[in-house]
């Protein structure tokens, strides 16, 4: 009987087990007390069956919030997880910087089986000591030191500790972060390059330099962030338009002084394609896009030809100085749309129109938002907003735009955002702005490549649904692996012409920190 009793026991207890581990409620002192109970179970042959089993402890926490407070706002937004098997309650996205957490009430949820939670402080830069949270649940804590939450069963047979942890970022999480540091020379063989154009063509960055002695250098990098570079001297059979110089994934395509449409795949063999174009506009899908003016009629162009429809442009479109040509495919779009802002037109004004291309025809996209320019720079990028619930922040695709010159000769130094793909834009926030340290120019090149990073996140969280979904995030064991995108500004000229010998690195501050799994 007392064997039965116990298989009994013994299955209600694993079932148990089961259920609870699939809610993830169980502390590391909540499995250890039931391992005692399974003692007591195994060592009991003379109870009576009622007294075999106990129900297992739960010394759970299963919420855990900061309360509003009106002088330091954003506290009670954050979302805090809470590691059961490792005895750790922590917010994964950081508070933005500055907040003040010396002086903060938490809300804690208890299982109804905790009759005692004692904080402990230490280390904290206003308060240290302990606090009776079950009796003075508004008493502020101070976190900016180590902080222990103490819990115990009913009975004091048992107890259990959380350490609690609030992030505070150290930087503003959503700023453009510019390195001095990372600034570089562009990959010249002579150094004070005369003019340079540097391109993307799938994972290699390309720059075509030509140096201060006429001669040239094809430059090549697949990691643009350790600036690792090969560069050769080259002969090119032409004259080149540097400023042309287009890749797709496993071409480049440049025009030559008089327009003629030159391509390579090994990037020393360059081959005449017959075409004459007056503007190269871009890269699209394996092709290049472009105008060609005959008798005084200029149209829109594609090479090699595959459903563009040709014909002649309207009064409107920039025949020069529009911004880089960038595309968008999504699962929105039937073929990927390529876009470009800005530019002169025929009569010699400058447009603040964006304009969009679809594979067979070009569209007026968006009109306003940033002002008439020449020689801008769109960068395909990322930026952030809250979430509806405010309690995470959600990553979108944007465009940013710097650089450029208006019709008056001003050199343009704000930055533009637009979050609906050039449709609208608006001036960036403060952050987003650039340094004093990187000058007004015109005519930059942008390159967006990702670097791997990693940290470990042992003493973290394993998963959770709230926060942004970063692109290839990977965890292995307890490290967590993500590619963090850098933006790139090569070159760019002066008002007076010259080129700035200079590579700039900028970062989204945001990105660079441990993404939420």
């Amino acid at each position: 009987m007392a064997t039965d009793a116990r298989h009994a026991a013994q299955t209600v207890f694993n079932e148990h087990i089961e259920t609870v581990k699939q809610h993830s409620i169980l502390s590391t002192a909540g499995i250890a007390a039931l391992l005692l109970g399974t003692a007591a179970v195994s060592s009991c042959n003379k109870e009576t069956e009622s007294d075999l089993y106990q129900d297992p402890v739960n010394l759970a926490v299963t919420a855990f919030s900061l309360k509003a407070d009106s002088d330091n706002p954003g506290l009670d937004s954050a979302y805090f997880a809470i590691d059961l098997q490792r005895g750790v309650i922590f917010n994964a996205d950081s508070l933005r910087k500055g907040t003040k957490i010396e002086k903060v009430v938490a809300e804690i949820t208890f299982s109804s089986t905790v009759s005692e939670a004692v904080i402990e402080m230490t280390g904290g830069t206003t308060r240290e000591g302990e606090i009776d949270y079950k009796a003075n649940p508004t008493d502020s804590i101070d976190f900016t030191g180590d902080v222990i939450l103490r819990v115990k069963a009913d009975d004091n047979s048992i107890g259990t500790s959380y350490r609690i942890k609030v992030n505070v970022h150290n930087t503003d999480s959503d700023s453009l972060y510019w390195d001095k540091t990372a600034k570089a020379t562009l990959p010249s063989r002579l150094g004070t390059p005369r003019r340079q154009k540097t391109v993307q063509a799938g994972a290699r960055t390309v720059s075509l330099i030509e140096e201060k002695d006429g001669s040239f250098t094809l430059s090549t990098t697949d990691d643009l962030y350790t600036y690792s570079w090969t560069k050769r001297e080259i002969t090119l059979p032409f004259a080149p338009d540097i400023s042309s110089l287009t890749a797709t994934d496993d071409r480049l395509w440049m025009l030559d002084s008089a327009g003629s449409l030159y391509s390579t795949d090994d990037m020393s063999v360059w081959t005449d394609t017959g075409e004459k174009w007056s503007t190269m506009l871009g890269g699209y899908t394996g092709t290049v896009v472009g105008l060609r003016t005959s008798g005084g009629v200029t149209e829109f162009a594609q090479y090699p030809l595959t459903n563009l429809k040709t014909k002649e442009i309207p009064s409107d479109f920039p025949i020069t100085g529009t911004s880089n040509l960038v595309t968008l495919a999504n699962k929105w779009t039937s073929s990927p749309v390529a876009f470009f802002t800005g530019g002169v037109m025929a009569d010699g004004t400058y447009s603040d129109i964006t304009w969009a291309f679809d594979g067979s025809e070009w569209v007026q996209l968006g009109k306003g938002g940033i002002p008439a320019l020449e020689g801008a720079s769109v960068i395909p990028y990322y930026n952030y907003r809250p979430s509806s619930d405010g309690k995470t922040m959600i990553e979108y695709s944007v465009w940013m735009l710097l650089g450029g010159r208006k019709a008056d000769g001003e050199f343009n130094r704000t930055v533009y955002i637009s979050y609906n793909n050039g449709v609208n834009w608006a001036t960036g926030a403060t952050s987003l702005q650039l340094p004093e340290e990187i000058p007004a120019m015109v005519g930059v090149d942008n390159v967006v490549a990702s670097n791997e990073m990693s940290a470990n996140i042992s003493d973290a969280w394993k998963k959770t649904a709230r926060g942004p979904a970063r692109i290839k995030v990977e965890t292995v064991g307890d490290v967590v692996i993500w590619e963090c995108p850098y933006i790139y500004l090569f070159g760019g000229y002066a008002p007076d012409g010259t080129l700035y010998d200079t590579i700039w690195q900028g970062v989204l501050t945001r990105l660079t920190f441990t993404p939420i799994i």
